[in-house]
């Protein structure tokens, strides 16, 4: 105990690099030790004295994920904890914000190193800057999307958290990759050359049973070690085209209708037409599916800190969704008003090669700052795993982000073996 005491005595003669030594010896020679949440706490502090904000964060995330209740006042300091990561997510009068200038990257499971050369490879992605590892499903020519397993985020989780990363998973819940889809919960598309026809296309969001299975789907990873989830954008347009029986059994419950092909989406000979050229039914459709697929993403935001108070939910959305917003809504379910003010977590802007400061200062104050508003980049990477070579390049040539937190989405030019 005497390195513990030593540690304090450093802080309190504001000794800070001293204290941040001392704690990390006790922690790293007594991990049986009692007191260790106690070390966390005050190193976690020790570190934003230092102006140590990613690493202080690493800390205090530590002490909210793992089970700490059996150490002396466990509970008390990952209450501490939890209220600490609040406090630094939110806007400092100094400028700062705990959550800014993160850096994210996302691969698919596949572009993950071996087992022996993944603890290696964290660490240097942590010496670039990394503050979040996401990771998304596998493709594979053969079976195309793999399901995700659960015991390898579990034994990824493990790994980034002892280097102090964040771990999030990356979830299309428009394709479902990575999901254990039921038929029943694939979307038809009503075709425009052929009105009799409803062709399979992609899952309804709007399905109620999708939604209870990716609640569920959610609290598993959450119960694995996941920190957050990620939302991927919808990749294809034509969302409001797109329903199943019981997504329409549902819209014309609510408004008192027959729910037909023909009532919701119009016909040739159909004269109920606004000037955007669809029918009013075909709007209330339209805003009715997105808000249910908003919703739907408040709920998966409560049930993922059902286990981690501290978990996180980002939603990725179009940045030609925030300057066309009526597109946004149609061709993607991106109500980015409904999406940012009523689901609690961070939207993440997927960089489309246009002009877009101005929509992302936008965004930011309608978020309260900076820490919620993240931007999606896309490097195609010539290595697996990802190289950091490769990677400090790719973040150098996209220098002008750097005030934002950023996704970078690692996508493979190599072909899959």
């Amino acid at each position: 105990m005497r390195l513990l005491q030593e540690a304090h005595r450093a802080f309190v003669q504001e000794r800070y690099p001293a204290a941040v030594l001392f704690f990390n010896r006790f922690i790293d020679d007594a991990k049986d030790s009692p007191r260790l949440a106690e070390a966390r706490w005050w190193l976690g502090r020790a570190y934003e004295r230092l102006g140590d904000y990613r690493n202080a964060m690493a800390q205090y995330r530590l002490l909210a994920v793992e089970s700490v209740t059996q150490q002396a006042d466990g509970a008390l300091y990952e209450g501490y904890a939890l209220r600490r990561l609040d406090d630094l997510r939110r806007p400092r009068p100094d400028g700062h914000h705990g959550d800014a200038m993160q850096l994210a990257l996302s691969v698919t499971v596949d572009q993950l190193p071996s087992i022996t050369g993944l603890v290696p490879w964290l660490r240097e992605l942590a010496q670039a800057g990394v503050t979040v590892l996401a990771i998304a499903p596998a493709q594979t020519p053969k079976s195309g999307i793999q399901a995700f397993n659960v015991e390898t985020v579990r034994s990824v989780a493990v790994e980034t958290h002892r280097l102090g990363l964040f771990l999030w998973v990356v979830l299309d819940l428009h394709d479902g990759s990575g999901l254990d889809v039921r038929p029943e919960w694939m979307a038809a598309t009503r075709q425009a050359a052929r009105p009799d026809d409803a062709s399979r296309s992609s899952v309804d969001v709007a399905h109620p049973g999708y939604q209870a299975y990716l609640e569920e789907t959610v609290r598993r990873l959450a119960r694995a070690g996941c920190d957050g989830v990620v939302l991927a954008a919808r990749s294809t347009a034509g969302f409001a085209e797109e329903f199943s029986d019981e997504s329409r059994r549902l819209f014309a419950a609510s408004f008192g209708l027959n729910g037909t092909l023909e009532e919701i989406f119009g016909s040739m000979a159909s004269t109920d037409i606004t000037e955007q050229g669809q029918s009013a039914t075909y709007w209330r459709w339209v805003g009715w599916k997105a808000r249910s697929y908003a919703q739907w993403t408040v709920r998966l935001h409560k049930v993922l800190r059902e286990r981690n108070p501290a978990a996180t939910l980002s939603i990725e959305v179009r940045q030609s969704s925030l300057t066309m917003p009526l597109q946004g809504l149609q061709q993607f379910g991106e109500d980015v008003a409904e999406l940012s003010l009523n689901t609690g977590g961070s939207l993440v802007v997927r960089h489309e090669g246009i002009e877009g400061e101005a929509a992302l200062e936008k965004l930011s104050r309608r978020l309260g700052g900076p820490d919620r508003v993240w931007i999606g980049l896309s490097v195609k990477t010539s290595t697996r795993p990802l190289a950091m070579e490769e990677f400090n390049q790719s973040i150098a040539d996209r220098a002008i982000f750097g005030r934002w937190n950023r996704l970078i989405h690692a996508e493979s030019g190599q072909t899959i073996p």
